[in-house]
């Protein structure tokens, strides 16, 4: 069946008065970005941040049932995640590994309300999640295991670091948190001695549904 594909042009100070469409054999349509990526998402002001306001020691393992941030979505949009976060304020004068954690649970109940800050990628004022806002953060939670794993390069040193190294992991819409599931991020290590983690998110409160 064939099909006709019209592009409206909104675009002003150019000399065109249309906009071409291409396909190519597969019937992909072709586009040119103008802008960088997630402008579009970020301009609909709805990105936020959120880091753990507290240190807290690694686990020694594979994470299981802790979750050191859950991030639960109680609203009616998709929670869209564009980068995780860990940093070190201290590390033990070792050899150390870490690796920073993830998951998306299945459908459960609301975390106990920690609140962690919302901070706005849009220039909008930070918010403080309450037990029934559409964000709702606690911190330490206990899950159940929905297929923990590992994201961005893993992170090492042979001393003690005070302060320690950074680490964003880009995610790019990969993980995605429906309403009525949370993520769960936890920092892992080969050593936790007198070590302490922060931890964190930025996401995007994007309109649309997950198939079932």
């Amino acid at each position: 069946m064939q099909s006709l594909i019209k592009v409206k042009n909104n675009f002003t100070g150019g000399l065109e008065s249309e906009v071409n469409a291409v396909a190519d054999a597969q019937k992909n349509i072709l586009t040119s970005a103008g802008n960088p990526g997630y402008f579009e998402t970020r301009r609909r002001g709805d990105s936020w941040n959120i880091m753990t306001s507290t240190e807290f020691a690694a686990l020694v393992a594979v994470p299981t049932t802790t979750a050191r941030l859950e991030v639960y979505n109680n609203g009616s949009r998709l929670l869209v995640v564009s980068d995780l976060h860990m940093w070190r304020l201290i590390g033990t004068a070792v050899a150390v590994g870490e690796t920073l954690w993830a998951m998306v649970t299945t459908a459960k109940a609301i975390p106990s309300l920690t609140a962690q800050t919302m901070y706005s990628l849009c220039g909008k004022a930070f918010k403080v999640p309450t037990a029934t806002s559409e964000v709702v953060t606690g911190v330490g939670t206990t899950v159940i295991a929905n297929g923990w794993a590992p994201y961005g390069a893993p992170q090492a040193y042979l001393g003690a670091a005070t302060p320690g190294a950074g680490q964003s992991a880009p995610i790019d819409g990969k993980l995605i948190v429906p309403p009525g599931c949370s993520l769960c991020i936890q920092v892992a290590a080969s050593v936790n001695t007198a070590s302490a983690f922060y931890c964190g998110v930025t996401f995007d409160l994007v309109t649309g549904s997950v198939e079932v």
